[in-house]
């Protein structure tokens, strides 16, 4: 396959996957704290090497309002979703630690204050027009499945948090923003029912199954996006170089899912990258530069150069149709 060539340096990229309240973006790691927050340097650095708007993941209702903060602090760049991340499933039928005689223990039981303070979340930021281009709430998400962490959350609890934040989808009509992992049968029996009322449908992010799996997803309208974790095997590559053009996204998943750039059956593609700003442990850390081992927005360019060689086009394709297809998706503040 012809290896992508990079003839135009004002590319511009949708990171549509990035946890910015993750430890690592606070300067935390493996629960000691080496330094302080530099968000401000990650999205300077993002936006010096193409990637315009960033897609902030929400893990749960208490971080959803660590992003709100970030979404006022860089509305030109950062855009948000909101849900429960199947990790977090549990969270919604635990018992308030704060005592509430208004709710019963039924209540808390079956998630109604929880699903309840959600849905208020999203309708008041539904109705906040924090740039020209409308809502910082662009997607509901991140929600789904994961079978491979089960420890975290198990499957009747995922599946229960599942049905339950797919109906409130339903109210809300925006597009979804789903996680699929070690799941795809019981992800696609449970939402099947749901796509009448969900006709935005949704991208199922930093999809790592199989070529027919993926064919499955994209038969039921959803689109996929691909990150460093999306290229390890060669299962894997055949998948991504599957992905129609125009129903493919970019992301970085940050600060996760690293390409390894040393890897032989990919590093090929990676010729002709711009350097990435220098680096430095996270013991060692100095504002300005990356920390290793911590994924960062500005590496989006190398996803798509990947996607291009695996599929024998000009990255500035991969590029262009990634941008359009988020944007036509989301919308990620861009006026139309």
């Amino acid at each position: 396959m012809s290896e992508p060539r990079i003839s135009d340096l004002s590319l511009r990229y949708a990171d549509v996957a990035v946890t910015f309240t993750a430890d690592q973006f606070k300067g935390i790691y493996r629960g000691k704290a080496y330094h302080e927050p530099d968000i401000s340097h990650v999205i300077q650095r993002a936006k010096e090497y193409g990637c315009e708007k960033i897609m902030l993941t929400t893990m749960s209702l208490p971080l959803a309002h660590e992003n709100i903060k970030l979404v006022r602090q860089f509305p030109e760049t950062c855009t948000m979703t909101l849900g429960v991340h199947p990790y977090h499933a549990g969270e919604i039928y635990a018992s308030p630690k704060r005592a509430d005689t208004s709710v019963s223990n039924t209540d808390n039981n079956n998630g109604s204050r929880y699903l309840q303070e959600l849905r208020e979340l999203a309708k008041s930021l539904l109705d906040e027009q924090l740039t020209a281009a409308g809502s910082p709430l662009v997607a509901f998400g991140e929600i789904g499945l994961d079978y491979e962490y089960l420890t975290r959350s198990d499957k009747p609890t995922q599946q229960r948090a599942f049905r339950d934040q797919l109906a409130l989808a339903v109210e809300l009509q925006l597009p979804l923003f789903l996680h699929v992992r070690d799941s795809c049968a019981d992800f696609i029996s449970i939402i099947k029912p749901f796509l009448a009322d969900l006709p935005r449908r949704g991208l199922v992010h930093s999809f790592a199954g199989t070529k027919d799996e993926m064919q499955e997803l994209l038969a039921l309208g959803f689109d996929i996006s691909v990150n460093g974790v999306c290229f390890r095997t060669d299962e894997q590559l055949e998948m991504v170089q599957s992905i129609q053009l125009e129903r493919l996204q970019l992301e970085t998943d940050a600060p996760w899912c690293e390409i390894q750039e040393s890897d032989d059956k990919i590093k090929n593609y990676l010729v002709g990258a711009k350097p990435l700003p220098g680096s430095r442990k996270n013991g060692k850390f100095r504002a300005g530069e990356m920390v290793k081992g911590r994924n960062e927005s500005c590496t989006i360019g190398r996803v798509a150069m990947v996607v291009a060689g695996l599929k024998g086009v000009g990255v500035e394709e991969v590029a262009r149709a990634a941008w359009e297809n988020s944007v036509r998706m989301f919308g990620l503040g861009v006026k139309p």
